[in-house]
């Protein structure tokens, strides 16, 4: 989102496609716990991650990346300015107890 490729709706969403986008080049990042999130998003990141460790096998389609690039540009981007990822942190180390 900072290179200015694409934009996103909210700091949440903008930490999990960061998240997401490390375990497919292969960061060793582990799925969230069972309770923690949706079924949904566990299966994703464990899907994100076999990605990340297998060898790409396909091409994307030039086409559709390109739409897709374009459509996403078209997103907001101060959902990841230094303020918004701070107010973000804040509140979720507001929501976690004091270790």
């Amino acid at each position: 989102m900072r290179e200015g490729k694409h934009g996103v709706r909210s700091t949440k969403q903008a930490i999990a496609i960061g998240l997401s986008k490390a375990r497919r080049a292969g960061v060793k990042l582990p799925p969230p716990a069972p309770g923690r999130t949706s079924p949904d998003t566990r299966k994703r990141a464990i899907r994100d991650s076999a990605r990340g460790r297998a060898s790409r096998q396909w091409k994307p389609a030039k086409r559709r990346s390109r739409a897709t690039l374009r459509a996403l540009k078209r997103e907001g981007h101060r959902a990841v300015s230094r303020e918004a990822l701070a107010r973000q942190a804040r509140s979720a180390a507001r929501r976690r107890r004091a270790a």
